[in-house]
């Protein structure tokens, strides 16, 4: 991240603006202004119409506590926490919940998804634990490298909604909704310009 800071910065950029990135510690790198963006609010105006009234919101480790506890204020209801560990890039193995599920809807919320594991992983815990089937799964960045999608495949997920901040071709996956961030970067760059 350092080396990318310094790459941009080195070619004459002068401003950065991201969208939920994953450790804010990236934006120490840089010397000019950052400004930290976050598709909290437009992924959750997105689901708003498409979740039971009983859903919970959950994070699928602590570092993505503060970002579900956005979510939960933004839908009107509460958090659970599952605590992990992780063995590989890949493989996550969850150790325990706080908080209750049992015969709730779930919302399980990261800012990317790469692999899909640390969801299937969360998604089965939910499920053990008593949560209704139709997990919604909501990502700000959807890489969906190699396996990805068949891990997201599983009959317990539902709809998954994710943003545009990587392209993503929903033709041949109807459950993958995508949510444009243009209108969240634009108010941001009419913002900056204004000044």
């Amino acid at each position: 991240a350092r080396l990318v800071a310094d790459l941009l910065q080195t070619a004459g950029t002068d401003h950065v603006m991201t969208v939920d990135l994953h450790a804010s510690q990236i934006e120490g790198f840089f010397r000019i202004p950052v400004d930290g963006l976050t598709a909290v609010s437009i992924l959750c105006h997105a689901l708003k119409r498409r979740l039971p009234a009983s859903t919970v919101v959950v994070s699928p480790d602590a570092g993505r506590l503060k970002m579900a506890t956005e979510y939960a204020q933004n839908l009107n209801t509460s958090v659970v926490l599952l605590h992990k560990t992780r063995e590989t890039g890949a493989e996550a193995h969850v150790t325990h919940l706080v908080g209750n599920v049992r015969g709730r809807s779930c919302l399980v919320v990261d800012d990317m998804i790469s692999t899909g594991g640390t969801i299937a992983e969360a998604v089965d815990t939910l499920v053990d634990m008593g949560a209704r089937p139709g997990i919604v799964v909501a990502a700000t960045h959807a890489v969906l490298l190699g396996g990805a999608r068949e891990r997201l495949t599983a009959e317990p997920i539902g709809d998954i909604f994710v943003t545009d901040t990587v392209d993503q071709p929903t033709e041949a996956w109807p459950r993958l909704q995508v949510v444009s961030v243009a209108p969240l970067l634009a108010q941001a760059i009419q913002r900056v310009t204004a000044r």
